[in-house]
């Protein structure tokens, strides 16, 4: 029997956020250019375009994913697959990070809280993190990014291990995949010449 039927899915809402607002901005000065009579300023719609191309790469796209197979971990222009064999180790001090023999891989989408948050969390916080002893460290607070994702890992890991389905000392002989999205950071680069190119034409 699976653990979960449905892979849990974490994404910062806090970045999402701030990209809504950086791509309506960037869209309806887009728009406003392009209509201009101007002819000389309508070349700056292609900044504004890749505005939005950086954002939606950078702050929308990034997200964590648990599944009962691996933690998938969709950073900025590369994709890494943890099989929860190779998996060892789970921390929060800057960021989610997990850990396999001789690497490590910081999730983009969950960093550790900033000192105000810290201060807040430890204020509302009433229950100890049952995995730690004593105070909890700032990024496993529960209202934290880091914290939340950490929880869905932590949890998924603990429950397919009292299954019975996850063999132990597999761990340096699991491979981990990384793929890179050559074809997006292109495309990206590709925007940023041609915003450069724009600004001095207009």
């Amino acid at each position: 029997m699976p653990v979960a039927a449905v892979p849990n899915v974490f994404y910062s809402r806090f970045n999402r956020i701030i990209a809504a607002v950086f791509c309506a901005v960037a869209a309806l000065s887009a728009l406003s250019l392009f209509l201009l009579p101007t002819a000389s300023n309508r070349w700056l719609v292609i900044p504004a375009l890749f505005v939005m191309l950086f954002v939606w790469e950078v702050l929308w796209r990034p997200d964590l994913r648990v599944s009962d197979d691996a933690v998938t971990i969709r950073n900025p222009l590369r994709t890494i697959v943890v099989p929860w064999a190779a998996l060892v180790h789970v921390d929060t001090k800057f960021a989610l990070t997990l850990y396999t023999p001789g690497r490590k891989f910081a999730v983009y989408c969950a960093p550790a809280p900033g000192r105000s948050l810290t201060s807040a969390g430890r204020r509302k916080s009433t229950d100890p993190v049952p995995f730690l002893i004593g105070q909890p460290r700032p990024g496993d607070l529960p209202d934290s990014d880091s914290g939340e994702a950490a929880h869905l890992v932590r949890s998924r890991w603990n429950a397919l291990q009292r299954s019975g389905r996850l063999d132990g000392g597999l761990a340096a002989q699991t491979p981990v995949s990384v793929v890179w999205a050559w074809g997006r950071a292109s495309v990206l680069v590709a925007g940023a010449a041609a915003s450069v190119v724009a600004l001095l034409l207009a």
